[in-house]
């Protein structure tokens, strides 16, 4: 190479001062070449990690083709047809997808290679060559300067031979590392350019091979397969937009009368064969005593049942049965066209024919457990539901010290049939609570729910009067509802009967303030301390007994030791001071003839 394109090898044993700036001017060159080849393949191993992403994507996309035919989609049916069309489809990916896989094969040989290569040995190599030049450079330097320091006059001809041989040796591996140095320099401008070209050919031929074996693979058969399959699919929606545009503009016209609030009933025929009527509402809610809300729901009937469903839910729920119901139209200051749906007035309502019917819809929350079950086996039939007590009790003095007080509101009564479970109690919160739903019946009495270890009473918070009383005994079970855990009730066995004059069991269902679970848990803590109590009496009268026991026997040991009068034979006759006090003359008479035999 001409000029400055190599290191003068000749001149490092002189190492003049222009040796070592023309030295200096190929290192910041090395320098340029290390910073240029490291974003390089930086690049390069983007490409590479690219294609090893490319290639998995491609394989798991035939995969998932292959499986489509085991999807089971909500509103999708079996599509022959498509599951065919996708399995070719798969075929084809597949093999795209083998190719992918060669072409990384092929990057990672003919492309990240060799610029590796040269990254880690020759790059490396140069700047392990510089190091050693360094330290040889210096170690001269140091001999050179000791043996410019060595006295003429005092010379000693030991340390002149060790510092000569010292300048020797430093010389020497100085010369032949800078030669090597240099000469890695000088082939560094070939190998850059090689190191460059390399892994681009290696890249391009690799994507030419690529090319080709999609080529290959892809004949003109796939192609007019992928041409025809496109085309198809796309008449096919071309189709069914259309169809749909039509259907748009047929609704339009058909209903530009219905977008009236008050269509005109002469353009809008009469259909007197409706078997089912759905739509939305307004209906009247009460949240007071005097004041009430009007909340839009949507409306459908089901059989003999009135249903509703607000937006967003799934289904409906049952609002009543409107067999044997009435229909008239009612006059409101706040609303236009109201009608009002009745059933029958009072308090006291049987038990809806819904609860039997097999609707997916139901007011209230009901057990996993209570589907399979037959409520009559819960509640007993045509059992009223009494929303009042009806009549306070006499008040009776209680001197327990543990009991619990709480807010709560009765919600109704039902006699019921089935004590084993809790489902009975909540089939009676769910009948209970659709009756007041249906009838309108919002008003409930705030009252005082007293637990003790005796008994459990229902007291008027104003009057301090007890409305029910009943001992804790006689509750068989009591549960708190499973979503709303406010809601609570007590099953009672009441010892008064119907006609018959059987026990009867009924369900009472009261609202807290609190949380309805620590209701129930209070009335079981009542519970078991109300055992432990009896427990620990029983247990204090028989260690009573065994005190006076004790104490009897004390009185006849001690008679027994005491000095008595002789008989007329030399034996005693001993009495106790009880048999004493209870036997007459006649009686000892006996018993000391009885003796003396």
């Amino acid at each position: 190479m001409p000029g400055i394109d190599k290191l003068p090898i000749e001149e490092t044993l002189e190492d003049s001062p222009q040796t070592r700036s023309l030295l200096g001017v190929f290192e910041e060159d090395t320098a340029a070449i290390s910073s240029y080849f490291s974003q390089l393949f930086k690049a390069m191993q983007r490409i590479y990690d690219a294609q090893n992403e490319l290639s998995a994507a491609t394989h798991l996309t035939s995969k998932l083709l292959k499986d489509y035919e085991k999807q089971r989609f909500p509103l999708g049916g079996d599509d022959e047809v498509m599951s065919s069309t996708l399995q070719q489809f798969a075929k084809v990916i597949d093999e795209l997808s083998s190719c992918h896989a060669v072409l990384s094969t092929q990057l990672a040989d003919a492309m990240m290679f060799p610029i590796t290569q040269f990254q880690e040995r020759d790059l490396r190599e140069i700047v392990i060559l510089k190091e050693v030049f360094q330290i040889a450079s210096d170690d001269h330097d140091t001999a050179i300067n000791r043996y410019s320091r060595l006295s003429k006059r005092k010379e000693n001809e030991k340390v002149k031979n060790e510092v000569m041989e010292d300048v020797y040796t430093s010389r020497k591996k100085q010369h032949e590392t800078i030669m090597h140095y240099f000469a890695s320099l000088n082939m560094l401008q070939y190998k850059k350019k090689i190191a460059l070209l390399e892994p681009l050919l290696g890249y391009m031929q690799a994507q030419i091979s690529f090319f080709k074996l999609g080529s290959e693979n892809l004949t003109q058969q796939w192609e007019e397969f992928l041409t025809n399959i496109g085309t198809s699919v796309q008449k096919e929606m071309d189709s069914d937009a259309e169809v749909t545009e039509q259907a748009i503009q047929d609704l339009k016209v058909a209903s530009d009368p219905l977008y009236m609030p008050d269509p005109d009933p002469n353009k809008i025929p009469v259909n007197r064969n409706l078997t089912r009527k759905a739509g939305y509402l307004n209906i009247r809610n009460k949240t007071g005593l005097v004041s009430s809300t009007w909340d839009r729901q949507y409306f459908f009937t089901q059989g003999g049942n009135l249903m509703s469903q607000s937006r967003g839910d799934v289904a409906g729920g049952l609002v009543m049965d409107i067999d044997n119901c009435s229909v008239m139209a009612v006059d409101s200051e706040d609303r236009r066209f109201c009608f009002q749906i009745t059933a029958f007035d009072g308090k006291k309502q049987g038990r809806p024919k819904t609860a039997r019917s097999g609707s997916q819809c139901s007011a209230g929350s009901e057990s996993p457990a209570l589907s399979s079950l037959s409520l009559d086996s819960l509640v007993a039939p045509d059992t009223p539901i009494q929303f009042d007590i009806i009549s306070p009790v006499s008040e009776e003095h209680t001197n327990s010290i543990l009991h619990q007080l709480f807010i709560v509101r009765f919600l109704g009564s039902m006699e019921v049939k089935a004590t084993e479970s809790t489902d009975v109690i909540y089939e009676t919160m769910r009948q209970i609570l659709a009756a007041r739903a249906i009838h309108n019946i919002f008003r409930m009495t705030e009252s005082h729910l007293l637990v003790t270890c005796e008994c459990l009473k229902l007291i008027d918070p104003q009057t301090q009067v007890t409305r029910l009383r009943f001992p804790l005994s006689s509750v068989v079970l009591c549960a708190s509802h499973q979503e709303n855990k406010r809601l609570f009730g007590f099953v009672l066995k009441t010892a008064g009967g119907r006609v018959d004059g059987r026990p009867v069991t009924v369900c009472y269902v009261f609202e807290s303030n609190n949380d309805g679970e620590k209701d129930r848990k209070a009335t079981q803590k009542q519970r078991e301390l109300d055992k432990a109590k009896e427990k620990q009496q029983e247990e204090l009268h028989k260690q009573k007994q065994i005190e006076k026991d004790l104490e009897e026997q004390s009185r006849l040991i001690a008679a027994s030791s005491r000095p008595s009068q002789p008989a007329a034979d030399g034996q005693f006759l001993v009495l106790s001071n009880s048999q004493s006090e209870d036997s007459d003359a006649g009686d000892e008479g006996q018993k000391k003839g009885e003796s003396e035999a």
